[in-house]
């Protein structure tokens, strides 16, 4: 049983409970994701940040060279196709679970607007 799956019947029955809970829910969750993924991008762009700079102090100091007539060419040769890996977690596991969330959660207008709103709400307050 994929992972996916708990959510999905945990928002079939959610769709059962009064407006309410609904909201708090939908709340709840927006606000976690919100303010995860702005924890997540200020520590992401800090870091991509940091190996910019990095990067550049290095080359104006002679640590690192850069051929940029290289990196020219390669960028008008065609990419090279790889195929991906086989894993035991296909993705035709997850996508009909994710459909099935993605379905009940677009089919309540109050629990789309709560999750919206807690997201709005998670980001401002990390």
């Amino acid at each position: 049983m994929p992972i996916v799956t708990i959510p999905a019947t945990a928002l079939n029955k959610l769709d059962s409970h009064s407006a309410y809970v609904q909201i708090a829910v939908g709340g709840g969750t927006g606000f976690i994701v919100g303010y995860v993924f702005f924890k997540v991008s200020k520590v992401l762009a800090i870091c991509i940040g940091s190996a910019i700079l990095t990067v550049e102090v290095a080359v104006e100091t002679g640590l690192i060279k850069i051929d940029w007539s290289k990196v020219t060419d390669q960028q008008h040769e065609p990419p090279i196709v790889r195929q991906m890996a086989v894993s035991p977690f296909t993705p035709m596991d997850y996508a009909i679970d994710v459909d099935k969330a993605k379905q009940i959660i677009l089919s309540s207008a109050r629990l789309s607007i709560a999750i919206l709103g807690g997201f709005l709400l998670g980001f401002g307050f990390s």
